[in-house]
Parts: structure tokens; C-alpha cells; sequence
């Protein structure tokens, strides 16, 4: 990945305000930071991510200009090419899946920054990657935050190291579904339940709670698993692969952008994203809205 010390500095415009009068008045040169022109889809996520780097950038008295969101993710980046869109947040497998060959489908690396660098050889050259968050969206195994206490449980291999202990809440066919399924938990980490009981997805949650199931299958930033009752197992071998949120800017941005970028890209947590979701989807809160909070608690 492109690190952000070898960055191109960028031209900084000024402003200039002349003293009028006597002799003795001086020229005072006042530094007005640049525009950067924001883009997004219409992917409710894209939209608020957008929304959060706009403002947080507009606090730091940075001029920003919105674009409308554009349909897919190829419009977004083609846009980014041209230069029409100056910043944008994409998820690490997103970004690797619209910059493929069509008709191809691109290998995946599981870690951070394996999927970085393979980024960063498939950018267009007027563009670079920043410092990746840690929010990200991908499948995921909870429990009870009672039932992890209790038996000191924390990340999958945890899991993994008492077989027949935990009660799975999954999907039909989730034995043989990949890269999250049993036969990939059993390959990766030995794990091995009781007992899996098919629950639809959106009701997987539910027997968590019931105590129908131990713990349960689901994806990282759905609101309904941040509460305190649940607690998401840590994919400590990386299982699955990553998918976070990582900010795409244009290649000319100086060292005082990525720094305001990379502070934004270090408060989304896994945490974070899920409280912005929950107030999206379940609140119905606008990301205008979500994103004034968002930035309106940046000492947070």
C-alpha cells in the first residue's frame, strides 16, 4: 500500500488580503484549504461513509462538494478516474471486485493488508488508498455474551477448543457453505457443535436470545448483534476474509487530507459501524443525521 509519507504534497490556494490606507499597512496572506469533492453510492452504507468523511473534513475547515450517488460501484469508480470524485469509502473486497477484469472473478486475500496491496497494483494511477479501518461487514459467529463468559470464550480457536460444548443457530445448508460453514470451522479451528439448528437467517438472533441456541451465524455490522448480550467471536485465524472500510482518494491529496482522512478511518470500529447502522436501519435516521452525531462526537 501506497504509504502516506511518500505522498505528493498538494498546492495549497491562498488568499490574499491587502491592507488599504497609509504606508505603514502590510499584506496579511490568509491559507484557504482546498475543495474535495465527495462520492458515493446509493448503497445506504457508501451514502453515510460519504456523509461521515464530509463532514468530519467540513469541520476541519476543508471545502467539500457532494456528488449525487451514483447506481453502481463501476459508476463511482469511473468517476473516480476521471476525477470527478476526489474521495470515496469502499469495503476492501468491494474495491477489489470493481477494479477486476469483467468477466473475471478476482482471488480474494483474507488479511488487511494482503487485500491492500493487492489493491494498490490494480488502482488507477491517479488514485491511492489511506490507512484501512477496522469496521467491516463480513460473516461472523456470536454467542451469549452469557454463555462466552461463562466458558471463556472469546475468539473461534476459544471455540474451537471445547468441542461439543455450543448450540449453533445457522441457515440450511450452512455445513457446506464457504468460507463461514461447518466444514470450514471444523478444517480451521476443530470446531465442533452439540447441535446445529436451522433457523432462518433473520431469525437466528431470536433463538440466541430464547436460548434456543448457544451462539449463532450472522455478519459483522448488522445492528440486531451489537447489543450487549451478544458477543461476536474473533476470527482469530481468519477464516473468512476481511472486508473493511478503507478510504479511496485522489492520488494529488496532500499530507494534511490523509491525515484528516486517517483520523476519521481509526474512530470506525466494528463498533462504531454497528451503532451507525442501528441508527440508520432500525432508527430510520438519515445519514445526514447519523453522521452529524458521528462527527459531533469526534473527542469520543
Amino acid at each position: 500500500m501506497r504509504a502516506s509519507s511518500i505522498l505528493k504534497l498538494t498546492i495549497v490556494p491562498t488568499l490574499v488580503l491587502a491592507a488599504c490606507g497609509d504606508s505603514k499597512a502590510s499584506d496579511t496572506t490568509v491559507a484557504v484549504k482546498q475543495k474535495i469533492t465527495i462520492g458515493s453510492t446509493t448503497d445506504p452504507m457508501s451514502e453515510l461513509i460519504a456523509e461521515i468523511y464530509g463532514q468530519s473534513l467540513e469541520k476541519a475547515e476543508f471545502r467539500v462538494a457532494r456528488k449525487k450517488p451514483f447506481a453502481t460501484s463501476a459508476e463511482l469508480m469511473t468517476a473516480l478516474s476521471k476525477g470527478d470524485v476526489e474521495l470515496t469509502g469502499f469495503t476492501t473486497q468491494g474495491l477489489i471486485d470493481v477494479l477486476a477484469a469483467p468477466g473475471t472473478s478476482p482471488t480474494i486475500p483474507n488479511t488487511t493488508a494482503d487485500q491492500a496491496a493487492a489493491i494498490d497494483k490494480t488502482l488507477p494511477g491517479n488514485l491511492k488508498i489511506s490507512q484501512p479501518s477496522t469496521a467491516e461487514d463480513k460473516d461472523v459467529v456470536y454467542c451469549s455474551t452469557t454463555f462466552a463468559t461463562t466458558n471463556g470464550i472469546k475468539t473461534l480457536s476459544d471455540l474451537g477448543g471445547k468441542p461439543g460444548l455450543a448450540t449453533l443457530a445457522a441457515p440450511d445448508g450452512f455445513d457446506t457453505s464457504t468460507p463461514l460453514g461447518g466444514a470450514g470451522l471444523k478444517d480451521t479451528y476443530s470446531i465442533e457443535f452439540k447441535a446445529v439448528v436451522p433457523t432462518p437467517i433473520d431469525k437466528v438472533a431470536d433463538a440466541v436470545t430464547a436460548g434456543t441456541a448457544d451462539c449463532g451465524v450472522g455478519r459483522a455490522a448488522d445492528p440486531t448483534i451489537g447489543a450487549a448480550t451478544y458477543t461476536i467471536l474473533q476470527d482469530d485465524k481468519t477464516l473468512v476474509p476481511n472486508d473493511v472500510i478503507l478510504p479511496v482518494m485522489a492520488d494529488t491529496f496532500g499530507d494534511d487530507v490523509v491525515a484528516a482522512v486517517d483520523q476519521i478511518s481509526a474512530r470506525l470500529t466494528p463498533d462504531s459501524l454497528r451503532a451507525l447502522m442501528s441508527r440508520l436501519k432500525v432508527d430510520g435516521a438519515t445519514p445526514e443525521i447519523v453522521a452529524n452525531e458521528f462527527t459531533g462526537n469526534a473527542g469520543t
